[in-house]
């Protein structure tokens, strides 16, 4: 039997990136999935990946809707509680670096990251915990690594984003010990720099040219000061949530796991330095 089979697992953010492979790789353990995003295509390029990888249909079920809006988290908890009558992990992978599709003041991308990367997983949590109860369940979180270091990204907008996954690792360290008085386990993964279109899709009126030069320079910095030198791919990190998922992980809870490369504990040595 695999490691979850008649389990059913949430992953927001599923549609592409860290959260495609990890609900993959759920799938592949045997549960039952729900899949969300807030692009039509890019979901339903992972419904088929899903599919073309041999899970059945009847084991999927697909929700969009953005989550800045309640309404998007009452669907999630309820669709899937009505199609699959329980929920057994919820992995709150989604989360924002600025705020989408037009010009914002920094106090809106303010209000739009926090929605989307604190609020949003409060509710959640708040809505699955009675159905966690039940199957005594669990929580992951994905965090990030700058929540603890400055991010690549100067200005106000890297700031934003790094108080945002600071507060998402308070908020798991704080509430695990009320939640495990429920039987119901909370850990965070927080990732340094992983291949994704998570860039891509806060930056949508970028050039191909200019989000190339981006990539370009981000991908030789990257060389520079993570000792691992290169990106993460997706993939990666399926191990870790798989891991913190399992019930053999019982005793894990109130954890930040950090999967960086070895970003976190960069710093320059005198060989690197032209003085």
């Amino acid at each position: 039997m695999s490691r979850f089979t008649d389990k059913v697992v949430i992953v927001t953010g599923s549609s592409t990136g860290i959260g495609r492979a990890a609900i993959l790789g759920f799938a592949r353990e045997g549960a039952s999935v729900v899949l969300h995003g807030t692009n039509a295509e890019r979901l339903a390029e992972a419904e088929k990946g899903l599919l073309d990888a041999g899970i059945p249909e009847s084991r999927i079920l697909k929700v969009q809707g953005e989550l800045n809006k309640d309404a998007t988290h009452d669907k999630i908890i309820n669709d899937t509680v009505a199609r699959f009558g329980k929920i057994d992990v919820l992995v709150n992978n989604a989360g924002s670096f600025r705020k989408p599709r037009g010009t914002a003041t920094d106090t809106e991308n303010y209000d739009y990251v926090f929605a989307v990367n604190v609020r949003a997983v409060f509710r959640l949590v708040e809505l699955a915990t009675p159905h966690l109860e039940k199957t005594k369940g669990n929580i992951i979180n994905v965090s990030s690594i700058v929540s603890t270091v400055k991010p690549m990204e100067h200005g106000i907008i890297g700031t934003t984003y790094a108080m945002s996954k600071a507060a998402l690792d308070r908020f798991t360290q704080n509430i695990n010990q009320s939640l495990m008085k429920k039987g119901i386990r909370i850990n965070n993964i927080n990732p340094g720099p992983f291949e994704s279109n998570f860039r891509q899709r806060a930056v949508p009126d970028a050039t191909a040219e200019e989000y190339a030069a981006a990539q370009e320079y981000r991908t030789k910095s990257l060389s520079v000061f993570t000792p691992a030198g290169r990106c993460g791919e997706p993939e990666e990190l399926v191990p870790a949530f798989l891991l913190l998922a399992d019930e053999k992980s019982s005793f894990i809870t109130g954890s930040t796991w950090v999967v960086d490369g070895g970003m976190g504990t960069w710093a320059p040595e005198p060989s690197d330095l032209k003085l």
